[in-house]
């Protein structure tokens, strides 16, 4: 409709581009109107709520069923390790969830909805990111056969010694493969906190 009625000025009057300035400014208003009425704070944060837990849960869950593998093919307690790490990533969105959630009101100011939207987003897609490089790390350690040794506890009848690899490395690899998730986790703690 503002298109229509910015034609018609302008084919009525060609010269006049204090009528034209008009017609642009009524079609910027008309359009903040609707802008403003499609922008719900509480909707924009609790997707924010719903965003932080269903991506940081896929993350954890794509990590969790390759580290469960993992954990199968090996008879010490410590391949647990990366069951529990894999799991954490799913923490991270609860925590992000829960005090977003906590900071729902009647009177939510649209700004920080987006900011909660946002927090929602950071912590879900880096955990997202997290668990598939973590899982396909473990999925290249099963594929591979690949056993860690730890000290004092090797067994020869597990394989060649091109196979085995050392317990330190393979835990370091998943904390810094984890902490892409932490670094989104501190971001949204920064934009909800904020």
């Amino acid at each position: 409709q503002s298109r229509q009625s910015c034609t018609c000025l302008f084919s009525r009057n060609v010269s006049g581009g204090v009528l034209i300035n008009n017609c642009l400014n009524r079609a910027a208003n008309t359009n903040q109107k609707t802008y403003s009425k499609m922008t719900d704070p509480t909707l924009l944060a609790g997707l924010g709520c719903a965003l932080s837990v269903f991506l940081c849960g896929l993350g954890s869950a794509y990590a969790t069923s390759h580290a469960s593998m993992f954990a199968l093919r090996h008879q010490d307690l410590m391949a647990m390790v990366p069951v529990v790490q894999a799991g954490v990533l799913a923490v991270y969105g609860m925590i992000i969830a829960y005090l977003i959630q906590s900071r729902i009101t009647d009177s939510l100011p649209t700004a920080d909805a987006y900011k909660f939207f946002s927090a929602g987003l950071s912590v879900g897609l880096a955990c997202l990111v997290s668990g598939f490089g973590m899982g396909e790390y473990l999925k290249q350690c099963n594929e591979g056969e690949l056993f860690f040794v730890r000290k004092g506890k090797a067994e020869p009848k597990q394989g060649s010694a091109s196979k085995k690899f050392s317990f330190t490395t393979f835990v370091f690899c998943l904390i810094y493969l984890e902490a892409i998730g932490l670094y989104g986790l501190i971001v949204a703690l920064f934009l909800v906190g904020h």
